[in-house]
């Protein structure tokens, strides 16, 4: 029994350990980043808090009771004698602060539009971090790339000195081609370094959102995603973004304060009952008392906090219209860095790539043939090799635009959409 339980233990650790070796790929990534996200539960909490803010708001205060002696003597032979003076009672009452609806009303509609406010917030954020953990899986995705092909120019470059140190002795080739080739491997292994280094931090920005996973091996294939642009459909697209959604949330609370503040022209009042018990076979008495706020200098008082109100609305309103134009910034720069992508893949595709082969073809020919040296072949392959490092470049880039792009058009392929409950 005992070796079948230590058999499937054994088997289950294998399965998990091979599952935390398996490619991760950027749809994983996204998933990774917005599950059990700790920013992400921190806004569902608040507007959970908002919305039980939102009840207190409506209800009355409590009330209060009050107990006290009234009307002792202090001073003379009576002092402190309670049975002695007529005014003297030991009195029990309760009173209740009353709050007009409206105003109790206004502040909990303001509480509910602040959790609505916060769930916006969160879905804002939720598509902010899907944006920048796509942008860090391209970052290890390049970096890993160039690593490769780096590492693939060194070789080629060393056995090329080893022929050329070869050559040195039979006179075929001078010490300084050797000396020249160290310092063209030496500069090519100094970058190799640093796209590894620029691996290493596009994975710390990955672990930032999806812990441990970060440190899996990148998945080899890039994902292709184009974006269908159409003038019409960006700007609509563009005031659905959860920034812009997010910013008109915030004009609506500052509306209800707005609400809350002209609410309060009308007054709080209260009402008190009492009890009093005197003493000696004097009469009980019974007391009733009703207060109500005076608003003496109402100009300078509650319509000044209006006044302010106002003022922060229209303050909301100015920075949803930056935020609106922000984003049709940087959506603007995100099409000239697609566009301009799509214009050097396509002068690699159709004119680089295939010189460069070409050329790569006619040095192996003619080195076979005698009539160059193997020097030339390697030159050409190490100029395919920069080609396609290049290309790699082009590629990211062109991906990058594309989930820029699809951030700012609420792209569904990429990125999930996440709807109000």
């Amino acid at each position: 029994m005992w070796f079948s339980i230590m058999v499937v233990l054994a088997l289950s650790l294998k399965v998990a350990s091979a599952k935390a070796e398996e490619a991760l790929t950027l749809a994983e990534t996204i998933q990774l980043a917005t599950q059990n996200q700790p920013l992400l539960q921190s806004l569902d909490d608040a507007a959970a808090s908002s919305r039980q803010a939102a009840i207190a708001e409506g209800q009355l205060p409590d009330p209060k009771v009050k107990f006290g002696v009234i009307n002792l003597p202090v001073t003379t032979g009576d002092a402190l004698r309670y049975n002695r003076d007529d005014q003297t009672m030991v009195n029990v009452g309760i009173s209740q602060d009353i709050i007009p609806r409206k105003k109790r009303e206004v502040a909990s509609n303001r509480m509910l539009a602040e959790a609505d406010q916060f769930h916006t917030e969160q879905i804002a954020t939720a598509r902010t971090i899907e944006r920048d953990v796509a942008l860090a899986w391209l970052d290890v995705y390049e970096a890993q790339r160039k690593s490769e092909l780096y590492q693939r120019i060194v070789d080629d470059m060393t056995a090329e000195r080893k022929v050329l140190a070869a050559s040195v002795s039979s006179g075929s080739a001078k010490s300084s081609d050797v000396l020249r080739m160290d310092t063209q491997t030496s500069m090519t292994n100094e970058k190799r370094i640093f796209a590894q280094r620029d691996e290493r931090k596009a994975r710390a920005a990955l672990a930032r959102w999806i812990g441990k996973s970060a440190s899996r091996p990148i998945s080899s294939e890039l994902p292709v995603m184009t974006n269908s642009l159409n003038q019409d459909a960006t700007q609509s697209a563009l005031e659905q973004h959860p920034l812009v959604r997010n910013a008109h949330q915030t004009e609506k609370v500052a509306q209800y304060d707005v609400d809350s503040a002209q609410a309060n022209l009308e007054r709080n009042w209260g009402w008190e009952v009492g009890y009093g018990k005197r003493f000696n076979d004097r009469s009980d008495m019974l007391s009733f008392q009703v207060s109500i706020d005076l608003q003496l200098d109402r100009t300078n008082r509650q319509d000044r906090r209006t006044a302010e109100k106002l003022v922060l609305v229209e303050k909301a309103r100015k920075l949803t219209e930056d935020k609106r134009r922000e984003l049709s910034s940087e959506l603007e720069s995100a099409m000239a860095d697609a566009e301009a992508a799509e214009a050097r893949e396509s002068e690699h595709i159709i004119k680089l790539i295939p010189n460069a082969e070409a050329k790569l073809r006619i040095a192996q020919a003619a080195y076979q043939s005698g009539k160059q040296p193997l020097s030339d072949v390697w030159d050409a392959r190490r100029d395919v090799l920069d080609i396609e490092l290049d290309h790699w470049t082009i590629l990211t880039d062109k991906q990058r635009a594309a989930v820029k792009i699809g951030y700012l058009l609420n792209d569904s392929r990429l990125f999930k959409k996440i709807e109000k409950e």
